[in-house]
C-alpha cells in the first residue's frame, strides 16, 4: 500500500498545529477538505488517527504513532530529493563557497581550465562556520577559508595571503604613516561595500557602525571614492591588481585581524577529483 505524499504532508500539519483550522490556513485550503482527506488516510490506513468530538479532532494514540512515522517518511523523501539533485550538480557542476571575494577571482580562472565544460557556481559566506557545513551537506565541493580547519574530513592547501589596507586622501593626517591600526580609524568615516565576506565581520568588530558607510553595490562605492575626499578599505591584493585612485594613498593595516591566509579544502573523499587543481595551486604557492 503506497499512500499518497499529500496526505501525508497534510497530516503532519494536522499533528504539528493541533487543529484543522490552523494546518489548513498553513497549508492554503479549506478545512473541510482537509478533512475530507484525514478520512481518506484513516480510510487507506483501515485505522482511526482521531478522537472527534463535535467539530473537534485530535490525535489519538495510534494517531500520534502516525505522526511520527508521518514526519521520517517525509524527511526521508526530502532528504532524497535533495541528495539526488546535489549528486546531479556534482556531475555537472563545480560549486565553490567562499569567505571572501578576492580568492574567488583568482580561482576561477583555474576551475576553467582544469574542469572545461563544467558549469562553475560559486557563492560568499561571511564565515567558515557557513563554507564548512556546506561542505559537509554537499552544497560545495570546494572552500575557501581564512583560517585553518584542523579536521581528517579535510583535504586542505594553502593558497593565497591578503592583507587589508586604507586608503586615504594624501593630505590626510594619517597618510604619512607606514601602518595603522584600527584604533587609528576610530572616528573616522570609511566607505565599503557589502559583499566583501568575513572582512565585514572584522571590520564591524574593530570599528563602530556610524564609522563605517556601507553601499550596496560596488558602483555605488566607485562613484562615492570619485566624488568625495573619504577613505575605503582597500587590499594588498586589489592594489596589486590595479585599484588605485588618483591623489590617495594606500596604508597596510598593522592588526592581527587584518592579515589573513586563505586555504582551499575539500573533502577528503574528493581529494582524488581536485588534486590536478591542487597541485596547480601549490605549484603557485612556492613559486611565491
Amino acid at each position: 500500500m503506497l499512500i499518497e505524499t499529500y496526505l501525508l504532508e497534510q497530516f503532519e500539519a494536522v499533528a504539528r498545529r493541533g487543529t484543522l483550522l490552523a494546518a489548513s490556513e498553513e497549508l492554503h485550503i479549506s478545512q473541510p477538505s482537509l478533512s475530507r482527506s484525514m478520512k481518506k488516510l484513516e480510510n487507506e490506513l483501515g485505522v482511526s488517527l482521531f478522537h472527534r468530538e463535535n467539530s473537534k479532532i485530535t490525535l489519538n494514540e495510534t494517531g500520534k504513532v502516525a505522526a511520527d512515522y508521518a514526519k521520517r517518511a517525509l524527511d526521508a523523501n526530502r532528504e532524497l530529493t535533495e541528495r539526488v539533485i546535489q549528486f546531479d550538480r556534482s556531475i555537472r557542476t563545480v560549486s565553490l563557497g567562499s569567505c571572501a571575494p578576492f580568492p574567488i577571482n583568482e580561482l576561477v580562472p583555474l576551475l576553467q581550465e582544469h574542469f572545461p565544460g563544467k558549469t562553475l557556481s560559486t557563492e560568499l559566506q561571511n564565515s567558515d562556520e557557513s563554507l564548512l557545513k556546506g561542505l559537509e551537506n554537499h552544497l560545495y565541493q570546494l572552500i575557501i577559508l581564512h583560517e585553518y580547519p584542523n579536521d581528517k574530513k579535510l583535504f586542505c592547501q594553502r593558497y593565497l595571503d591578503e592583507q587589508l589596507y586604507i586608503t586615504l586622501p594624501k593630505d590626510h593626517p594619517l597618510a604619512n604613516k607606514k601602518s595603522v591600526s584600527f584604533s587609528n580609524l576610530a572616528g573616522l568615516r570609511i566607505l565599503m561595500a557589502t559583499g566583501i565576506g568575513f572582512w565585514m565581520t572584522v571590520t564591524s568588530e574593530k570599528l563602530s557602525s556610524p564609522d563605517l558607510l556601507i553601499q550596496n553595490s560596488m558602483d555605488a562605492l566607485n562613484e562615492l571614492i570619485d566624488a568625495s575626499s573619504l577613505p575605503f578599505f582597500n587590499s594588498d591584493q586589489m592594489l596589486r591588481l590595479g585599484y588605485r585612485v588618483p591623489d590617495r594613498v594606500s596604508i597596510p593595516i598593522s592588526d592581527e585581524e587584518a592579515h589573513v591566509t586563505y586555504w582551499i579544502a575539500c573533502l577528503s573523499s574528493e581529494k582524488e577529483k581536485f588534486r590536478s587543481l591542487f597541485n596547480t595551486v601549490r605549484s603557485t604557492v612556492l613559486r611565491g
